[in-house]
């Protein structure tokens, strides 16, 4: 039951998470998105013509577009149905394409990547490790790994900025590669996103509408990217305003509730519950009729996005992976929503799955 009244809960104060990832020892820098992170990385760690990447088979369009841009050659690694990595695959690969570098993933929180880390650094030391901690943007703490060269996160995937990714490097990079502040991009997201929440109280649709098709125009000016930007200062500053602890503390209660309230009735992605004790991401689940259910759900008021869409090459590798792109929604459980919001979705999402 939803409570109204009564006395103001307390304010949430920054506790300066962004900035203590600076504790790590390491160049920790912030760029305009996740993309260009990763192209940041790709340029700083590509020291040879004909330099070879693997990248995880489950794998968007934005992760694998910032490598061959930068001329790397791609190679997909196959993965088990958990997003685990198939270690005996992997090592096999290992041996055969003889890489330069590897992107691993810890994907929602619940794919731990520890042990291929191992692998590949027995195999050959040499090798650079690049993980998108995006899914673990808030439990860096807890999965981090020194032998990892570039930590990589879209932070604006996590928390309402209008811009923003961070990438934490070993060594030192080469800050050449990073271009002028592009501000007319940021000013566009963050109108598009003020108006967003002028409508969760006016309900007005002609403004939905709108700031919709100006988002969508942001992430098309995204998709064009050639450069690698820096933060926007209106996101640098906004990023000083962000409570780490009470964001993770929202994740993971709602992932906890969500979950005891959908097992058994629907399908999730297997040993999901690894993420309990971190701050995940989002709650998989995985359906025979995906895109019938979306859009249901959508009417009804829950928006679930798709993660992801892979390329052909990828979907040939890994079967789990193809089952996974064509099978998953993206359950939101984020630090907007509370226990009574978990019981709404819970009851819609059953509701349209059965």
């Amino acid at each position: 039951m939803r409570e109204f009244g009564s006395e103001h809960p307390a304010l949430s104060f920054p506790d300066g998470y962004f900035d203590s990832l600076k504790k790590f020892g390491r160049e920790v820098t912030y760029l305009r998105s996740g993309r260009e992170a990763l192209m940041y990385a790709s340029y700083n760690c590509k020291l040879r013509k004909n330099a070879t990447i693997l990248l995880p088979a489950y794998c968007c369009w934005s992760m694998f577009a910032p490598f061959e841009k930068t001329g790397w050659n791609i190679n997909f690694y196959r993965l088990d149905e958990d997003l685990t990595v198939d270690e005996d695959y992997l090592s096999n690969l290992l041996k055969i394409c003889k890489p330069d570098a590897i992107l691993t993933m810890n994907f929602y929180g619940s794919a731990f990547t520890d042990p291929v880390i191992d692998i590949i650094k027995q195999y050959n030391e040499k090798i650079t490790i690049i993980e998108d901690f995006t899914h673990c943007t808030f439990s860096l703490k807890k999965i981090y790994n020194s032998y990892v060269d570039y930590y990589v996160s879209s932070i604006r995937k996590s928390i309402g900025v209008c811009d923003g990714s961070v990438i934490i490097c070993k060594n030192t990079p080469n800050k050449d590669y990073i271009q002028s502040e592009e501000k007319e991009f940021a000013d566009k997201r963050f109108i598009a996103q003020t108006k967003k929440v002028q409508y969760s109280f006016s309900k007005d649709q002609n403004a939905k509408d709108v700031f919709l098709a100006e988002l969508r125009e942001c992430e098309g000016l995204i998709n064009e990217f050639n450069a690698v930007r820096p933060i926007s200062a209106r996101a640098a500053q906004m990023l000083n305003l962000v409570d780490g602890k009470g964001i993770a503390y929202a994740r993971r209660e709602n992932m906890k509730h969500i979950f005891r309230i959908l097992n058994g009735k629907v399908r999730m992605l297997p040993k999901i519950e690894r993420c309990f004790d971190g701050a995940p991401f989002s709650l998989p689940i995985l359906l025979e009729k995906r895109d019938e259910v979306q859009y249901k759900m959508a009417q009804k008021g829950v928006y679930a996005p798709i993660l992801w869409p892979i390329c052909e090459k990828a979907s040939k590798v890994c079967s789990n992976s193809t089952y996974v792109a064509e099978h998953l929604l993206s359950i939101p459980i984020d630090q907007r929503y509370d226990w009574d919001d978990m019981e709404e979705m819970g009851r819609i999402i059953i509701e349209t799955v059965q």
